[in-house]
């Protein structure tokens, strides 16, 4: 599962009120992370990168995935670090549109997810919010990707300690998104 990790221009970097948690939180552990990463080079949104996506306007870059129910979902693939600077952890959510979800985990489990047959596995594991935890003294890294029925304009909320709470809004599938009003 190839993993794309670069900085691009974002479409907002507005901070946002903090809230509590999402009823759909799912919590990773060190266990989870694919280690300590550089981030360099990297758009840092709320402590977090990999939330500003390099080709994600390119609906070619999308990995179509068929789930149980015939439908056809799309994954763009995509590795989230936390800043040490965030500790204990920062928070990933997805605010909109209401059907994109996130899936992230260990390399191996979210791997066995992406091949499942029927997708199915993928989709009923997808969550609206991730907890990623600080592992060390670099930015930790998750592997995973952001789910969307069709191609768009998704914005994430991100909240750490370290960090003012932010949103950012990204392409998915589409070439650009509108500005927010």
């Amino acid at each position: 599962m190839a993993l794309t990790v670069a900085g691009v221009a974002a479409c907002s970097g507005t901070p946002v009120p903090a809230r509590t948690a999402p009823a759909s939180l799912l919590s990773l552990s060190c266990s989870d992370s694919v280690g300590q990463q550089s981030g360099e080079r990297q758009t840092v949104i709320g402590g977090v990168t990999g939330l500003v996506l390099p080709d994600s306007d390119d609906p070619a870059s999308l990995y179509p995935v068929r789930g149980a129910n015939g439908r056809t979902s799309y994954v763009y693939k995509a590795m989230l670090a936390v800043s040490a600077s965030s500790a204990p952890f920062a928070t990933v959510s997805v605010t909109s549109p209401a059907d994109a979800t996130m899936v992230y985990g260990s390399a191996t489990h979210v791997g066995d997810l992406a091949s499942a047959p029927s997708g199915q596995a993928l989709v009923a594991a997808s969550r609206r919010a991730v907890r990623l935890p600080v592992c060390g003294p670099r930015f930790t890294g998750y592997v995973g990707g952001i789910i969307v029925t069709k191609p768009a304009c998704v914005t994430f909320e991100v909240t750490s300690r370290g960090s003012e709470p932010a949103t950012v809004s990204v392409p998915i599938g589409p070439s650009t998104c509108s500005p927010r009003r």
